[in-house]
């Protein structure tokens, strides 16, 4: 077990909840919020097995699937099926929606692209290929996919249904024909190409898309032996480990800050600091209650995040709600960010940047990663949440902004992946 320095968590800004009726009152907010988050992503499938990023057709246009929000989304619902607070009928519904995504994205393995390959981003809801111009590759999606699809794997096996596992998710031929043997030999042949971030603005080689990679073979791996073949155990390993030695290349000697890319090919002119909160979001994302990231440098970079967001953007001069309680940092994706959600006038907060500071914190301190800080993480993440509701409508929708400046909801409307965050955020949290 790695244990984190009490210097490094002390630069988090710490938080004192209010009276226990107050904090009794904030749960239970929390709580509704969290049913609507439910409610709000299972909305955006489709019975086809796609998942859209938004219902928003038009300023901006999200009305896709795009591969990593879908994966994100989909693991996120194949970890709520086990919830024992679900009743039978919703588990059985949550299951009906998982076999129809498997097989949208068996047929999106297939399906002819510009790219003829798996680094695709996007498709059209009925299935067709995106042909337009986009930033191509995008080497993180079928890292994400994998690790979904594995962790439905391993559910499967334990439920006795290896022959779905064979059927669909993982055969060991080759060519590859099942859905995580064709995205594990896509990510163990093609990692050490450049290809473009999270936010499809920058071609390089990025921390998140590697550190997706190198936990989705690590992974892959284990269910490759499992699965009789050796062979392909053997290699994902070795390609595994390749990666996590590149991924030291990222680290600032200097600062100890991860820089969230390196060697880039087609860089954004005005993106001058090392600092993306797409760092943060990958360590939550292939946290399994342990962490696959360095936790020094991954504290170093949340809390440099967390500073230069509290002096960006005026909505932070607000510390507490009316009733006392704290508000935490509301979190953009870089400091330089000028996208607004349908302009580039100005960047804003996301929802699911401000999440991932409770999310990280929370599963920090039930990982056992920080000794001593329990009441100091809890403190921290329940002000991220104080955050993000005090941003919400009455009825809970979540676009994918809020304004830096008053506070309101900009961008696509009903975002899947900041209901998604919500979701993970929550249920790390309580």
């Amino acid at each position: 077990m790695i244990y984190i320095k009490t210097e490094f968590v002390a630069l988090i800004v710490m938080m004192t909840l209010s009276t226990s009726a107050q904090s009794a009152r904030a749960d239970n907010a929390y709580m509704t919020q969290y049913q609507r988050a439910v409610q709000g992503a299972i909305a955006n499938l489709l019975p086809n097995g796609a998942v859209i990023a938004s219902p928003s057709h038009s300023n901006p246009d999200y009305y896709y699937d795009w591969v990593r929000d879908t994966s994100l989304t989909m693991k996120t619902l194949i970890q709520l099926q086990l919830d024992s607070h679900l009743s039978a009928l919703a588990k059985k519904d949550i299951a009906r929606r998982i076999d129809r995504w498997v097989d949208w994205e068996l047929a999106r393995q297939e399906t002819p692209t510009k790219l003829t390959d798996q680094g695709e981003p996007r498709f059209y809801v009925d299935g067709r290929a995106n042909r337009e111009p986009w930033g191509r590759p995008q080497n993180d999606g079928p890292a994400l996919r994998a690790l979904a699809t594995i962790e439905l794997a391993n559910q499967w096996i334990q439920q006795g249904h290896l022959d779905w596992v064979k059927a669909k998710l993982y055969k060991g031929v080759i060519p590859a024909n099942t859905l995580i043997k064709r995205d594990l030999e896509y990510v163990a042949h093609h990692w050490g190409e450049s290809s473009y971030d999270l936010w499809e603005e920058e071609r390089a080689m990025h921390y998140y898309t590697l550190t997706a990679q190198m936990v989705a073979l690590t992974k892959g791996a284990k269910l490759a032996k499992v699965m009789d073949d050796n062979g392909g155990a053997t290699f994902y390993g070795q390609q595994a480990v390749a990666i996590q030695n590149y991924l030291k290349l990222f680290i600032d000697p200097n600062t100890g800050i991860i820089k969230y890319a390196i060697n880039k090919v087609v860089p954004l002119p005005h993106k001058k600091s090392p600092l993306d909160v797409a760092v943060l979001l990958i360590a939550n994302q292939t946290f399994d209650g342990k962490y696959y990231v360095p936790m020094k440098e991954t504290v170093a970079t949340m809390n440099a995040l967390t500073k230069v967001f509290k002096n960006i953007y005026p909505i932070n001069k607000d510390t507490k709600l009316p009733n006392g309680q704290p508000l935490g940092t509301a979190i953009g994706r870089y400091p330089e960010d000028v996208y607004s959600g349908f302009d580039f006038g100005g960047g804003n907060p996301w929802f699911i940047s401000t999440l991932a500071l409770a999310e990280f914190a929370c599963n920090m301190d039930k990982a056992g990663y920080a000794p001593g800080q329990h009441q100091q993480l809890r403190n921290l993440a329940m002000a991220q949440f104080n955050r993000v509701l005090k941003h919400l409508p009455p009825n809970g929708t979540m676009s994918e902004q809020f304004r830096r400046d008053n506070g309101f909801e900009q961008g696509a409307h009903d975002l899947t992946w900041s209901y998604t965050s919500y979701i993970t955020a929550y249920r790390a949290c309580f």
